[in-house]
């Protein structure tokens, strides 16, 4: 766009911003003729005392629909027509009495305060919706972006897969570590993908969980299992109590909850650290807990670690990632009605994250029958 064109289109959105700001303040000073006019109506029957509160009405109109500035205008305009008509002297911008110019003086300042309020909520609403519509928009973004890469990246990591393991590459050192690298990196590109997936669906759609009984023992061994490429450098040791009831919840979703949290243990943790596993019953609730030697947690990261896109700033220039995984096992949980919970002893003290659903009554009845046989 030329310069000339530029001016031309600036000088018209001002001519409009005038003209939009001059139409508010024109119906601001309406609101309070109407508002004048039904009080001059109103009084000749119906001693109203202060008519000050009665002026509030076109003040906040105004401050809502309009803004401060008109808002501003209508208490100027209100504090006139009161003096001038409803005040003796009448039809005199003099006030006589000092308890009526006190009145005016307090319905000054509540007005100036209420419009200022009134103005500051109406900003804050608009900032609210704009920032939804951006979430909205960037979640639609992120889940057609996740969907048009999902479709090469799974030929990438098949190939890479088959390539690793024929004859040829895995006798050459320096390729079949090529191949490797391809396919780690592959995969963990892969796991970023399905969070961007997922937290899009759980923004979107929200979570919608099919609950059932299941084994706590199987969740730990598929969640085990389908890692294993990525605790592969960290020695796993899993204590199950025996006679675990089976727990409430969603086969899927609870395992893919328990996947996050196994991932963040392995990636805070220092390589051949060992990372636990520890499944047990307190009679109401089976908890299934990974404790890690890692960095531990500070009290400030503790309560933020739940949040979307949170990442502390100790690990942020070291650690790829991108702060969904245990915002996504959270709401997984919370979905099967579960509860989520981290505890660490501090800094480089590690960390304990629990999964905490309900138990089966049935089977814990069943255990405590067989204990009394």
């Amino acid at each position: 766009m030329s310069p000339l064109l530029h001016e031309r289109e600036s000088g018209k959105r001002r001519r409009e911003q005038f003209l939009k700001s001059l139409f508010h303040i024109l119906v601001a000073l309406g609101l309070v003729a109407a508002t004048t006019a039904t009080i001059a109506a109103l009084i000749r029957f119906i001693d109203l005392g202060s008519v000050g509160v009665i002026y509030l009405v076109p003040v906040l109109i105004a401050a809502l629909l309009f803004g401060l500035i008109p808002a501003l205008v209508a208490v100027a305009a209100s504090v006139a027509a009161s003096a001038f008509f409803f005040y003796p002297p009448i039809y005199d911008f003099r006030v006589h009495n000092w308890e009526q110019l006190v009145d005016l003086i307090l319905f000054t300042i509540v007005a100036v305060v209420i419009s200022q309020l009134t103005s500051s909520l109406k900003k804050y609403a608009q900032l609210t919706e704009t920032r939804a519509k951006t979430d909205e928009l960037r979640d639609a973004l992120i889940g057609s972006v996740s969907h048009e890469l999902r479709t090469p990246l799974t030929s990438i990591l098949g190939a890479a897969s088959v390539i690793s393991q024929s004859p040829a590459v895995a006798q050459d050192a320096r390729l079949s570590a090529l191949a490797n690298m391809v396919r780690d990196e592959a995969e963990r590109l892969n796991n970023d993908i399905q969070n961007l997936l997922d937290a899009t669906r759980i923004s979107s759609e929200g979570v919608r969980p099919r609950l059932e009984w299941i084994d706590p023992d199987d969740i730990i061994s598929v969640a085990v299992e389908r890692r294993h490429r990525r605790l592969q450098g960290h020695k796993i040791a899993i204590q199950i109590s025996d006679n675990l009831p089976f727990i409430r919840g969603d086969t899927i979703l609870v395992e893919q909850a328990l996947g996050q949290i196994l991932d963040n243990a392995a990636k805070y943790s220092p390589a051949g650290s060992t990372i636990r596993l520890v499944a047990e019953s307190d009679g109401q609730w089976v908890s299934i807990s990974v404790i890690d030697q890692g960095g531990g947690l500070t009290n400030s990261e503790i309560v933020r670690l739940w949040e979307r896109f949170y990442r502390g700033d100790r690990h942020t220039a070291t650690t790829t990632g991108s702060g969904l995984g245990l915002w996504i096992a959270h709401a997984f949980i919370s979905a099967c009605g579960g509860k989520i919970e981290a505890t660490s002893e501090g800094i480089n003290r590690g960390t304990k994250v629990s999964i905490r659903l309900l138990a089966s009554q049935q089977d814990l009845q069943d255990m405590m029958g067989q204990s009394d046989d």
